[in-house]
């Protein structure tokens, strides 16, 4: 990914309600591939997001 698109992401999952600490373990997990950076899941909101 390139910082524009990481920004988007970012953009995005802001606006879907993510936190920081949240959106931080998403993208140390997407970069290492390790399971210990899995956000934690939480009950699906009424838009069906994590």
């Amino acid at each position: 990914m390139n910082m524009q698109e990481v920004a988007r992401l970012i953009l995005w999952l802001q606006a879907e309600g993510w936190d920081g600490d949240k959106i931080n373990q998403l993208l140390l997990y997407l970069e290492s591939g390790e399971a210990k950076y899995l956000p934690d899941k939480q009950e699906k909101d009424h838009k069906g997001t994590v």
